[in-house]
């Protein structure tokens, strides 16, 4: 892997099929939201937002023009740290901002409104913006952006200084009758549907978010809502995998034709092959989470707990893309590997290990192709994710059926969980495929070093 595509593209965020710049501006959003809720001062902004725009503008400036030469191109698509350090430019207005009076909600319109401004002038590119794109190599790449970025940040100020976060934050976080906000089911949709599918545990993430936001994932609003992102993640498979759900019910409906014998049939219809296995998986993992459930729940109650697994999950990650090849196929899967799958599909009930992580991995470990890998682990994903819903209603139907959560916020959050999982699912598939598991593993480490700081 080139270090300087790597750099350049922040992380591989540059890479990503769809508006590239968009996810390169992310990052920085993200960092200002959270130093404004965990640190909340001027300085504190300053010296976060200064030290991505030194680190962003170096690595434009030194290493956009290698990238160029590479692919040909003068301003490659794939460069985003421009973006990033463009969008820490906006987020220099907050140093002007009185923290002691934020909330929040607050906080969270302001980052995203500043990521919203960005995103305006960095595409409009009014004058004088479009004309700095005309400077040589990196720095045509840089200096637009830059630009850009103040502008958005001024009116970012002007945003807080009459008002309009105030008004804007009211019309997004409104949780009349304790109902989500649609800011709020968005957020946690897209956390939903991101991390349910790449393998850095969306447990996990939930409980972080749970404790930024200050939820109580016990309340009737908060149980319906768990329950309606699933739903979205669920027809995100269903869209990524629809070719070989479709072939792999056309061969299960004509298990006839391999002959009358149940164990015949079982051995030549590969559809019928795998259907006993995913349910044979699929019962392992009900029975493993039934007996052990209340050491499961007891361990949500930790967040140190959780960045703990989120070690052992990156440390997974790393082995299994140590495993170059993997030849066999979803024929000569059988039933004890299939066992040993549905184990580490058990164990990623804990907070922190990742479900379809643990399964890619233990799949691909015990010699499974890793294209094979990755759609078995999605297909035991369907009844995983749909037995856990089922459950869940079974269980907490009296407080379900109290909710107060408005359709608005049901569908925000349904639709943002089923749209991130379609990406999230795309990328999962092409970096699993070549060997490219261990930078969610650099992830998670980051994560749980963050998470051990800030504890």
């Amino acid at each position: 892997m080139d270090i300087k595509r790597l750099l350049t593209s922040v992380f591989g965020l540059g890479w990503l099929p769809k508006a590239p710049g968009t996810w390169g501006s992310l990052p920085a959003a993200v960092i200002f939201a959270l130093v404004c809720h965990f640190a909340g001062t001027p300085i504190s902004i300053l010296i976060a937002m200064g030290a991505l725009i030194v680190a962003g503008s170096i690595v434009c400036v030194k290493f956009s023009p290698a990238v160029i030469m590479q692919t040909g191109k003068n301003d490659p698509g794939e460069i985003v740290a421009d973006e990033t350090t463009g969008q820490a430019v906006t987020f220099l207005a907050a140093v002007f901002f009185n923290f002691e009076s934020l909330s929040l909600s607050q906080i969270l319109t302001a980052a995203l409104l500043g990521f919203l401004l960005f995103r305006i002038f960095d595409i409009v590119k009014p004058w004088p913006v479009y004309k700095l794109e005309k400077y040589p190599q990196g720095w045509g790449i840089l200096l637009d952006d830059l630009l850009a970025g103040f502008f958005a940040g001024i009116v970012l100020f002007l945003c807080f200084k009459f008002g309009a976060i105030d008004y804007i934050s009211g019309l997004l976080f409104n949780q009349e009758n304790g109902s989500v906000g649609i800011a709020h089911a968005i957020a946690l949709g897209i956390v939903q549907g991101a991390t349910e599918f790449l393998p850095v545990s969306s447990s996990g993430h939930l409980i972080l978010f749970e404790n930024i936001f200050n939820f109580n994932s016990d309340t009737p609003e908060m149980l319906m809502f768990d329950l309606c992102v699933h739903v979205g993640t669920l027809a995100a498979i269903f869209v990524v995998f629809r070719k070989s759900i479709r072939n792999f019910v056309k061969n299960l409906l004509g298990s006839r034709k391999y002959g009358t014998n149940a164990l015949e049939i079982y051995q030549k219809s590969p559809g019928v092959h795998i259907f006993v296995l995913a349910i044979l998986v699929t019962l392992i993992t009900g029975v493993i989470g039934l007996l052990l459930e209340k050491y499961f729940e007891s361990a949500r109650g930790s967040l140190k707990f959780v960045a703990f697994m989120w070690l052992i999950t990156g440390t997974l990650l790393i082995i299994t893309d140590m495993r170059k090849k993997n030849r066999m196929g979803l024929r000569q899967f059988g039933i004890l590997a299939a066992i040993i799958v549905a184990l580490a599909q058990s164990v990623a009930i804990l907070p922190g290990i990742s479900r379809s992580g643990a399964t890619i991995c233990a799949a691909i470990l015990v010699g499974l192709h890793r294209r094979w890998a990755v759609e078995f682990s999605f297909l035991i994903a369907i009844p995983a994710i749909l037995g856990a819903a089922m459950i869940q209603l079974v269980k907490d139907y009296a407080e379900i059926s109290a909710s107060n959560l408005s359709i608005a916020s049901v569908i925000a959050g349904s639709i943002a969980a089923g749209a991130t999982g379609v990406i999230a699912l795309k990328l999962l598939i092409k970096t699993s495929r070549r060997t490219n598991l261990k930078y969610f593993a650099f992830y998670c480490y980051a994560l749980a070093c963050i998470v051990f700081i800030f504890l």
